[in-house]
C-alpha cells in the first residue's frame, strides 16, 4: 500500500516531538517509514513542502469556535486554539515559519480571522499587517514558553543569580503562561 502525504507528516510529528527539528531528516523520515529517502521525494519536492503538510495536519486539530461570539472573543478562542496546537508538537513553530499557510484549513483560519477582524473595524489594506501581528504573538509566546520550559530548575536558578538587580523585574513574569498569553493578546486588542 503506498504511503499518503498524511501519514508521511503524521510520522514527522512523532519524529518532532522526540527527537526535535534537527533530528527530522528525509533520511530518518524515510527509514522509519521503511522506504528510500528518493521516495520521500515523490511526495514532497522539499523540507519546506513537508513542513507545509506538517502545518496542515496540525491546523486540521485547530477547532474553530461556534458563531454567535463576539469578534473578540471569537479570536481569542482561536488564537488560545492555534496556541495548544502549536504546543502539541515540538518545534512546531520553526515548522510554521517555514512553511506555506496556503493549504485549505490554514486558509480557512485566516479567512475567519480576516472576517473578525474586519468586523472590528480593520480596514482590507490594514488586515494583512494585523494579521501578522496577531500570528506573530502566538508564533513567538509559544516559542518563548517551549524554549523556558526546557530549561531545568537549576538553570533557571543559576541564570536569576546572575541577573543584576534592574534586570530581575523583566525576568520575574509569573510563570502563568495562560494569562501571559492572554494579557498580551488584550495588548495587541487594545491597539486596533
Amino acid at each position: 500500500m503506498a504511503l499518503t502525504k498524511t501519514q508521511i507528516a503524521e510520522k514527522s510529528i512523532e519524529i518532532l516531538n522526540r527527537d526535535g527539528i534537527d533530528g527530522l531528516t528525509m533520511r530518518l523520515l524515510a527509514k522509519e517509514l521503511n522506504i528510500k529517502a528518493a521516495s520521500l521525494y515523490w511526495h514532497f519536492a522539499d523540507k519546506r513542502a513537508l513542513f507545509t503538510e506538517i502545518s496542515e495536519l496540525l491546523c486540521l486539530a485547530l477547532p474553530l469556535p461556534e458563531d454567535g461570539a463576539s469578534p473578540i472573543e471569537f479570536l481569542r478562542a482561536v488564537f488560545a486554539s492555534f496556541r495548544t496546537v502549536l504546543l502539541s508538537t515540538k518545534d512546531s513553530v520553526i515548522v510554521f515559519e517555514n512553511s506555506l499557510p496556503f493549504t485549505p484549513k490554514r486558509m480557512d483560519i485566516i479567512r475567519v480571522a480576516a472576517r473578525a477582524f474586519t468586523s472590528l473595524g480593520v480596514k482590507q489594506e490594514n488586515l494583512m499587517t494585523v494579521s501578522n501581528m496577531f500570528n506573530n504573538h502566538v508564533l513567538s509566546f509559544v516559542a518563548d514558553e517551549q524554549r523556558f520550559k526546557s530549561f531545568s530548575k537549576e538553570q533557571t536558578d543559576s541564570f536569576a543569580a546572575g541577573l543584576l538587580p534592574e534586570d530581575i523585574i523583566v525576568f520575574t513574569a509569573p510563570n502563568d503562561y495562560d494569562c501571559r498569553f492572554m494579557y498580551g493578546l488584550q495588548l495587541l486588542f487594545r491597539g486596533l
